[in-house]
């Protein structure tokens, strides 16, 4: 069964994300591990285990009042139950290892404050320690967005170098909500332009019939409005997840401009980032 990693450095957006990555949990019928690192005190008192035995595929388990509040939010719903696990966990290979190679990873789920001055580079740090480390996507999801489903993705990529994988992944989980899945298509660097046929052509007898889900949509950016990708994205498209490939096809512009001036401009949405 696929499992969601959900990182807990006990702070506020910590726990915004897990409360989303629990709610993500119950739609896809995918368990959870709640990777914790070290607090200086557990509180052990009314702790409730999960409810399932616990074996070698999770580290010592611990007792934090986020597991507390995820074991109790689960009980609301009436549907999937997910089974949660949680765990110690300091960011050396190793550990991260260890859970990639003994659970079916499907996704790291990451809160973050983006309006911290340090938040561009706090990005690129959780790239570097979990993206790279695990090869599975990384959804940031940032302090002041308050919705529980997503309704558009937007995936922002060179159509010529999509990937159908990733394109399946977001198809299914577009169809947890039944949401539409818009592929946003940039010539990469250096790559001339195609026209808008050819472009159909490729979407549809590349794409989309190899991926086979009906809300599946092309649009075109005109590259002169390179510098405005990420207000046509969220105010013209309206997504409300944005989805790049790590480091491919404008994934610094965008960043750089979802952190640097446009957060006091846009309603911030999560980003959910592929490995390289």
């Amino acid at each position: 069964m696929k499992t969601i990693l959900l990182i807990n450095d006990h702070t506020p957006e910590a726990e915004h994300a897990a409360i989303f990555g629990l709610i993500l949990a119950q739609r896809m019928h995918a368990n959870i591990i709640l990777a914790s690192s070290k607090e200086p005190e557990f509180d052990l008192q009314n702790y409730e285990w999960a409810g399932s035995t616990h074996d070698e595929t999770i580290a010592k388990p611990i007792h934090t009042s986020l597991m507390k509040k995820l074991l109790c939010r689960k009980k609301l719903h009436p549907g999937f139950s997910p089974l949660i696990q949680e765990t110690e966990l300091d960011n050396d290979r190793e550990g991260f290892f260890l859970i990639t190679s003994r659970n079916d990873l499907y996704m790291v789920i990451k809160g973050m404050d983006e309006f911290s001055p340090e938040a561009l580079l706090n990005v690129n740090l959780n790239i570097n320690t979990l993206l790279d480390k695990l090869q599975v996507p990384l959804l940031l999801v940032p302090s002041s967005w308050s919705e529980n489903e997503f309704t558009r993705l937007v995936y922002l990529t060179d159509l010529r170098f999509c990937g159908i994988e990733i394109v399946k992944f977001l198809a299914n989980l577009a169809g947890c909500w039944r949401a539409n899945l818009v592929i946003a298509h940039t010539s990469a660097s250096g790559l001339p332009e195609i026209e808008s046929q050819e472009a159909e052509n490729i979407f549809n007898q590349e794409v989309s019939l190899n991926v086979g889900y009906k809300k599946l949509f092309l649009n075109i950016l005109d590259k002169n409005d390179e510098l405005n990708t990420l207000e046509i994205m969220v105010r013209g498209m309206q997504a409300d997840l944005l989805i790049l490939v790590n480091q491919h096809f404008h994934f610094n512009t965008l960043t750089k401009q979802y952190f640097k001036d446009k957060c006091a401009l846009y309603k911030p949405v999560p980003l959910l980032i592929f490995p390289s």
